[in-house]
């Protein structure tokens, strides 16, 4: 199984959206685990799995959004 820090992930409460940014070469296992956290821990949301360039951008429109 892949260790959290293989990958990060930010959630949309709004939109009810996790967006996920994996670090890790090892792609399967870290779907494996990815895909069991979403299903058990955020089962009402949806998920995109993002390259790192993409996953800072929302991070930081959302950031915008809350000043």
């Amino acid at each position: 199984m892949a260790s959290p820090s293989s990958w990060e992930f930010y959630k949309e409460v709004e939109s009810k959206i996790l967006w996920v940014n994996i670090c890790a070469q090892d792609l399967e296992g870290v779907a494996i685990s990815i895909n069991k956290w979403w299903k058990t821990r955020y089962p009402a949301y949806k998920i995109r799995i993002v390259s790192k360039k993409e996953f800072q951008l929302v991070k930081m429109q959302a950031e915008k959004k809350e000043q």
